[in-house]
């Protein structure tokens, strides 16, 4: 005889419950621990094996440069006064050694929009290779060059966004050490924006190098970074746009060499 036994809708929806609640429960732990992995391989990567954690204590002490409202005076390499746009306030200056290996400056400007957020930020970076370091600094591979007052700079510039993890940029690291800077003042880094380098390296000393380095906003342009880079829905655009970026940037800072 073949029997058969009935089990009420109820409670099969109950038990399809509970499995579907466990498979949750199983999926979500597995994405925080995926998470939490993440994390701490980051951590791992940047206390352990990234070089700024040979990057020195910064200090406002001993700085070779001065700043006078938007003008900064160099008096070697390069020995020149450099101005920037009005709109640009002077945040501050500080000293640090870099990765152990240069010895750094960074002198910080910035701009505001009407709300207040940020608009561009400047960094003016000079950097001096430590005696017993070997190397000189070479850019002769970058895209382009011009010329501003007495200077030759090589000029590049990328679009970028914040990172989601370390905002300021790993610690230890030279633009790490900039946009904490900037965001402790009010400043903090736009979370989308353009990335310009004008790098000058002086002919008769090339263990020296000046940057000028800018995060300028997209959000004015309706653009983000994710949608410029190759294979973006705006990348079309990227190359026109950094051209006339670079151009302002150039139109706008003033170099006079120091007699």
């Amino acid at each position: 005889m073949v029997t058969s036994s009935t089990v009420p809708d109820g409670e099969i929806l109950m038990s399809r419950g509970r499995i579907v609640k466990k498979w949750i429960f199983i999926s979500t732990a597995l994405f925080a621990l995926g998470i939490a992995g993440a994390v701490g391989y980051a951590i791992y990567k940047i206390n352990y094996s990234h070089p700024g954690r040979f990057t020195s204590e910064a200090s406002m002490e001993g700085l070779k440069r001065t700043v006078d409202g938007n003008t900064l005076t160099s008096y070697e390499h390069p020995s020149a006064r450099i101005t920037f746009p009005p709109e640009y306030e002077y945040l501050g200056a500080h000293r640090f050694i870099l990765y152990g290996t240069v010895e750094a400056e960074q002198y910080i400007f910035a701009a505001s929009h009407p709300d207040g957020t940020t608009r561009s930020l400047i960094n003016v970076q000079f950097e001096s290779i430590l005696p017993e370091i070997e190397g000189a600094y070479d850019y002769s591979a970058a895209p382009r060059a011009i010329r501003i007052g007495p200077l030759d700079f090589y000029v590049d510039a990328d679009p970028a966004r914040r990172h989601w993890l370390v905002p300021n940029g790993l610690p230890g690291t030279d633009s790490g050490r900039y946009y904490s800077f900037a965001n402790e003042r009010g400043f903090p880094v736009p979370k989308d924006y353009i990335w310009s380098r004008f790098a000058y390296v002086p002919e008769d000393a090339p263990r020296q190098e000046m940057l000028i380095l800018q995060a300028e906003d997209l959000t004015p342009m309706g653009l983000t970074a994710p949608a410029l880079r190759q294979g973006g829905a705006n990348a079309d655009d990227w190359e026109g746009l950094r051209d006339a970026q670079l151009l302002k940037l150039e139109q706008g800072i003033t170099i006079e060499a120091l007699k």
